[in-house]
């Protein structure tokens, strides 16, 4: 099953502690923004990189954690309620946030990410291994980030939002804007690129499969051992076999594996195929040192494309 659930009683001190904690932006105050996942973080602190006014920027997740069982601490859910912009995606590993708007955020600035783009839903697709989910429920795929143009909606709408809460810095954050938008049109046109000079169509994921709306805009066919936004770790005898038997069958030379992942199911595919593995970062969340080292999405989506690029060529 999917990791759906949240510490409530620490989300309920929580509101307690932030209720006498609201601040605005104003005066010497540094304008606050909370993000959830790093796709979102990155794009704010790219646009608010020049600022002249002083601007912290917390992505709530840590950096190297699993997002899909992220439960917000007391201070986590104190600084949504206190921030001056709330940036998250929406979907259902999100519940909390939307529990945290309903209590104490409903007249504060609010970006729903989910709102942005056309949703797809997660599939099951031939040979990946299903989950204990009830008989016709569907969820909808919450890595909307993973298709360039879908980043440069969210882009805009963030965009907006800063203009709104800081009309002052207009000029700066139109400017960084109109940098990162065009970069990430290159990155579309380099996906369409590679989709007319591919020799095959189609990508082995021995690992999650969280690139549904990158694969669905560019007509690339998968297979993945799980879902997007699966909790499995343990691919099963019938998964394995099916994911090495489809490798060989396409005379596949690239299987892919996540950041942060084991390595192991690519590793058994790859020892039983002679195919390589290669990392496809999904941007959900980064490690320490790409964090620290303020990596962009743009940076990690070209290494993604190329890496694509390679298996099909």
């Amino acid at each position: 099953m999917k990791q759906r659930i949240f510490k409530l009683t620490a989300l309920a001190a929580a509101m307690l502690l932030g209720a006498g904690s609201m601040t605005g932006c104003g005066g010497d105050k540094p304008l606050t923004i909370v993000t959830t996942v790093y796709t979102t973080y990155d794009f704010v602190k790219q646009l608010t990189a020049e600022y002249e006014q002083p601007v912290e920027v917390k992505m709530l997740l840590t950096p190297g954690g699993e997002s899909h069982s992220y439960d917000p601490s007391p201070a986590d859910a104190a600084a949504v309620q206190s921030c001056d912009l709330f940036v998250y995606i929406g979907g259902v590993s999100e519940q909390w946030a939307q529990k945290l708007i309903d209590s104490s955020r409903q007249k504060k600035p609010n970006l729903k990410m989910f709102d942005c783009v056309t949703l797809l839903n997660e599939e099951t697709v031939e040979g990946m291994q299903a989950e204990d989910e009830p008989e016709g429920e569907t969820e909808t795929d919450e890595h909307i980030w993973t298709a360039p143009l879908n980043a440069d909606a969210m882009l805009s709408a963030i965009h907006d939002s800063m203009n709104q809460i800081a009309p002052d810095e207009k000029e700066h954050c139109d400017a960084a804007y109109d940098r990162v938008h065009n970069e990430l049109l290159a990155l579309d046109a380099r996906a369409k690129e590679i989709s007319e000079n591919a020799k095959n169509d189609t990508l082995i994921f021995a690992d999650r499969f969280p690139f549904r709306y990158l694969t669905e805009a560019y007509g690339w066919k998968y297979y993945a051992a799980f879902a997007g936004c699966s909790s499995d770790t343990d691919v099963s005898a019938a998964t394995l076999s099916f994911l090495i038997n489809k490798t060989k069958d396409l005379n596949i030379g690239t299987v892919f594996y996540l950041e942060n992942s084991s390595e192991k199911i690519a590793d058994a595919v790859c020892n039983a195929t002679g195919a390589q593995a290669l990392m496809l970062q999904s941007c959900n969340n980064v490690s320490r040192v790409d964090f620290d080292a303020g990596m962009h999405y743009q940076a990690l989506m070209r290494e993604n494309l190329d890496a694509i690029e390679e298996a099909l060529s």
